[in-house]
């Protein structure tokens, strides 16, 4: 699943959605999504594959359980995580962040020229 396929998805919700930050402030609600980290593993001193975690932040006016289980149902083909929700006291929103892994394959560079 590469970065567009999670913007997509994220799109079809019908609310702002936006890689790491807005450029602009927004309404609420809105959504935001970033990499949060990336490993490399593989075996014999080539690398193989590479999981990357993703991060997926809903900031709402007030608890929204149905727009938090309509986000887990775009990513039910991955173990996704809820952590707890957040009250931002001086922006007045919540912030509930979910996440999940995306796996890709290293292709062998000496297979591909």
């Amino acid at each position: 699943m590469e970065l567009e396929e999670i913007y997509t998805k994220l799109c079809s919700l019908g609310i702002p959605v936006a890689y790491m930050k807005f450029t602009k402030p927004q309404k609420l609600p809105f959504l935001v999504y970033y990499e949060s980290g990336t490993e490399i593993q593989g075996a014999d001193t080539y690398n193989l594959y590479r999981r990357t975690e993703i991060t997926v932040e809903l900031y709402t006016q007030k608890k929204s359980p149905g727009l938090e289980r309509s986000i887990e149902e775009l990513f039910r083909d991955r173990e996704i995580s809820k952590n707890a929700d957040v009250y931002l006291k001086d922006e007045n929103m919540f912030m509930t962040a979910f996440s999940f892994d995306v796996y890709q394959y290293i292709k062998d560079t000496e297979e591909s020229t």
